[in-house]
């Protein structure tokens, strides 16, 4: 019986890997920010987005998006849009500006049973989902080693 909780329990917390497969098309979204604008993902023009599922109060997400912001092109190479657990959007909002963090942030109630995190099987953070500019998935990673090494590889 310990033995059957001790799975159940890694199988709940380990991050499904590789749920989306490179070249499938990723789920669509659309949504006001916490800034209050429109986004849509399948709009988006840009060649490269990443799509970041944090927490506000998971110091791991903060070191992975002050890496990002640190050594990826946020403005010309990569759209950055993220979905944040956090209490409110005010959080949100505070936050990413705290950080100097561009792009298109969202912030839903519903936390972990929100639309997109149920659409991208989200169950750890940070879970960043890198897609292409047709809107295909590139890959996933869940810390900024492996996603240097996503980046490196496409």
């Amino acid at each position: 019986m310990l033995l059957l909780l001790m799975m159940l329990f890694v199988a709940t917390t380990m991050p499904a890997q590789y749920l989306h497969q490179p070249g499938e098309k990723a789920v669509d979204f659309e949504g006001i920010t916490v800034d209050g604008k429109p986004y849509h993902l399948y709009e988006s023009q840009a060649e490269r987005i990443i799509v970041c599922f944090w927490s506000y109060d998971c110091d791991h997400c903060h070191d992975f998006l002050k890496s990002l912001r640190k050594h990826v092109d946020l403005k010309n190479d990569y759209e950055l849009v993220t979905f944040v657990l956090a209490d409110d959007a005010k959080q949100v909002r505070k936050k990413t500006r705290c950080m100097r963090l561009p792009g298109w942030h969202f912030f839903d109630s519903e936390g972990w049973n929100s639309q997109p995190f149920m659409d991208y099987d989200v169950n750890i953070t940070p879970t960043v989902v890198l897609i292409d500019k047709d809107k295909n998935v590139i890959g996933e990673a869940y810390d900024f080693d492996e996603f240097e090494a996503l980046i490196h590889h496409e």
